[in-house]
């Protein structure tokens, strides 16, 4: 029975020795992968009309195609750095905090990787008929509407996930004006729809998975 309970001890207090590393260093690829993808030639103008949308697919065919596999790899990315940000705070968050961490995390991994499928995937998968592709690329500015809501959505479980975790950090020892501009940028994450929203989120996962990073376990 000793044997046993020591051989539970040793498991449990090796395994954050690389375990604690992976959610803070998802988050922080997360936030460069959006960096170089929201700065690509494929995101940053793909046109307002058919035409240009066409011409955009053509164009920046492979530059689309990277920033479509970012968005599957940001499943893993952002879940990853929510699993690891909700075992971290579990010890010092309120059932509810910890309930909405968990909520908006998965809100969160959920609908940024979809907004930015529907972004990015019918331009790679644009059909090289001229005619074909301008009937696509037509639909086209009707997904990309429903991309930004999906990503308004992201803001939204971003939120969510922020000002809980800023307010349970702040009992965990984050120097409270730290924990407080955490909690100001969940809420400025709302308004992720009119994209400024995003820089908030994105700031906000970066510190925290630094804070993550060099934090002692609680």
């Amino acid at each position: 029975m000793t044997t046993a309970t020591h051989s539970a001890v040793r498991i449990e207090t090796a395994r954050p020795r690389w375990a604690r590393l992976l959610p803070p260093l998802a988050g922080i690829v997360l936030v460069a992968g959006l960096v170089v993808s929201l700065n690509s030639p494929a995101v940053e103008d793909a046109g307002d009309t058919p035409a240009e949308i066409v011409a955009t697919a053509s164009d920046h065919h492979t530059w689309a195609a990277i920033v479509l596999f970012f968005a599957v790899a940001a499943v893993a990315l952002a879940g990853g750095f929510v699993a690891g940000l909700h075992t971290r705070l579990r010890e010092v968050a309120t059932a509810g905090e910890s309930t909405l961490i968990l909520v908006g995390g998965i809100v969160f991994t959920i609908c940024f990787p979809l907004a930015l499928f529907l972004f990015q995937a019918p331009l790679v998968d644009m059909p090289d008929d001229h005619a074909r592709a301008l009937v696509e690329a037509e639909a086209y500015l009707s997904y990309d509407d429903a991309a930004w809501v999906t990503f308004a959505a992201a803001g939204v479980g971003a939120a969510l996930m922020a000002v809980p975790a800023s307010l349970a950090a702040i009992r965990g020892g984050v120097p409270r004006w730290l924990g407080w501009l955490g909690v100001l940028a969940g809420v400025v994450s709302l308004a992720t729809v009119f994209f400024v929203g995003m820089f908030a989120w994105l700031a906000w996962i970066l510190v925290a998975s630094i804070v993550l990073l060099v934090a002692r376990e609680a």
